[in-house]
């Protein structure tokens, strides 16, 4: 089955998109808006339409791990002010661009690419999107829970 659909019979033609200079709070607004929907990822662009990237729940969730983690603020943990720190991490990330966060090398695949394949990008990349383009321009995107609904779909019908 996953050799004979194509990323066309799945793709979304509906996702989000964010400017590069936009802070990363902006970014967070637009995919918790669509995270119901299983959107993972929202396309980056820049002042002249082009898409230059994306910034996905995964690249926003391993940016927080650093700046908390790893950030100055948070060296020294003292449990009386941990409170007050992670606001104030918060509010930094909050502001930093996108530009800073986005996957600038994301998974692309055409239209006609088998499922199969699509779904050997995901796992070699360690990506949960793949952008979806035919002659330059973007048709859709292709989420990691898209190909899973096709297998599981499979595998309950069968089993």
């Amino acid at each position: 089955m996953l050799l004979r659909r194509r990323a066309w019979d799945i793709l979304r033609d509906d996702y989000p998109v964010v400017k590069i200079d936009d802070p990363l709070a902006e970014a967070i607004r637009k995919l918790n808006a669509c995270a119901s929907e299983g959107c993972l990822c929202a396309l980056v662009k820049d002042r002249n339409g082009r898409v230059k990237g994306a910034v996905s729940i995964w690249d926003t969730m391993r940016f927080m791990e650093d700046t908390l983690l790893h950030g100055d603020g948070m060296k020294c943990l003292d449990e009386n002010r941990y409170e007050q720190m992670f606001t104030n991490a918060c509010k930094v990330s909050g502001s930093i661009s996108v530009k800073d966060v986005m996957d600038k090398e994301m998974t692309v695949i055409r239209p006609d690419e088998p499922l199969l394949l699509v779904l050997e990008d995901f796992v070699k990349k360690g990506r949960s999107y793949a952008v979806v383009m035919e002659g330059g321009h973007v048709i859709g995107v292709i989420m990691i829970n898209d190909i899973y609904k096709e297998i599981s779909d499979q595998i309950l019908a069968r089993g």
